[in-house]
């Protein structure tokens, strides 16, 4: 089966002409093809809604910094910075890393940082090697973990919704499941549907779990240390998905059954992503709104 057929399946390409069908690589070479186009599948959903966040983040920041100075980022930071450090903290002892120093929430206004972590390794161990991408990303999956825990213990109900409207509960084999986008779509669309609602909107317990969740992801983002320290290990971790995949093509199974099975799985936990990209988004129309009512008194750089 061609490429483009498999894409076809996960809803993001609807139709291509036949010259472009035609010009799939056959053999050995349509296989590296396809791994590398089944590898991005999965990986840019990340990509994307770590720039998203970090372009979010840093605009509220910066907003907030300019009009009161560097300390108003810490009406949120309070919250989202230990979660970012422990984030960093956990993926440290599972990658067997030694933890140096920590601070979960230490603010310096020299340097701009709100809090670290310090850890070092074995440059000759491979698990610990590759260890350092997934450290430099965990905030990322330790602020999705802690915006399920808020959506769970203030609206359990929506979760279930969620779940239920997102079709993940489907069967696999089924000829009428939901495509990858539409399950991402279905859970977006049941949550907004619950907590987005004239009821909602006069509830203090909407506004509270909507700072809360404003307070995590205004700082999931990976600082530029974050990424300096997954750069380390990313070139292995590509190199063993790209190896993993193209096994799993080359010894008879349907690699895009197998992609599809993961996103499938994923599916929620990119819904909730979305979910706080929109509330962030509409955080950060708001703090633009308000302090168009002050002027710019501090240079940030």
């Amino acid at each position: 089966m061609h490429l483009v057929n498999k894409l076809s399946k996960f809803g993001m390409l609807s139709q291509l002409d036949a010259a472009t069908e035609s010009a799939a690589l056959p053999g050995f070479f349509g296989t590296i093809a396809q791994t590398f186009w089944l590898l991005l599948v999965l990986v840019a959903p990340f990509v994307i809604f770590a720039l998203l966040i970090h372009f979010l983040e840093r605009l509220i920041q910066t907003r907030l910094a300019s009009r009161f100075g560097w300390k108003a980022v810490l009406w949120t930071g309070w919250l989202g910075t230990p979660i970012h450090e422990l984030s960093h903290w956990v993926l440290c002892k599972v990658f067997r890393h030694k933890v140096l120093e920590m601070a979960l929430f230490e603010p310096d206004i020299r340097s701009g940082r709100l809090g670290f972590v310090r850890h070092s390794w074995n440059t000759g161990n491979w698990f610990e090697e590759v260890g350092n991408f997934f450290i430099g990303l965990a905030p990322l999956v330790g602020g999705s973990l802690a915006l399920a825990g808020l959506l769970w213990f203030f609206y359990p109900d929506a979760v279930v919704n969620m779940i239920s409207n997102s079709g993940f509960g489907d069967d696999l084999n089924s000829l009428e499941r939901p495509s990858f986008v539409n399950m991402i779509f279905g859970s977006v669309k049941s949550l907004l549907g619950d907590l987005i609602s004239p009821a909602q909107l006069v509830s203090w317990r909407f506004w509270l779990f909507t700072y809360l969740v404003l307070c995590v992801g205004s700082h999931m983002a990976p600082s530029r240390s974050d990424y300096d320290g997954a750069s380390r290990g990313v070139s292995m971790v590509v190199f063993a998905s790209v190896v993993g995949l193209l096994l799993i093509s080359l010894l008879g199974f349907e690699t895009d059954r197998v992609v599809q099975t993961m996103l499938r799985f994923m599916s929620p936990v990119f819904g909730l992503q979305v979910i706080a990209i929109v509330i962030c988004s509409l955080a950060t129309i708001v703090v633009w709104w308000q302090t168009s009512l002050f002027s710019e008194r501090f240079e940030v750089t």
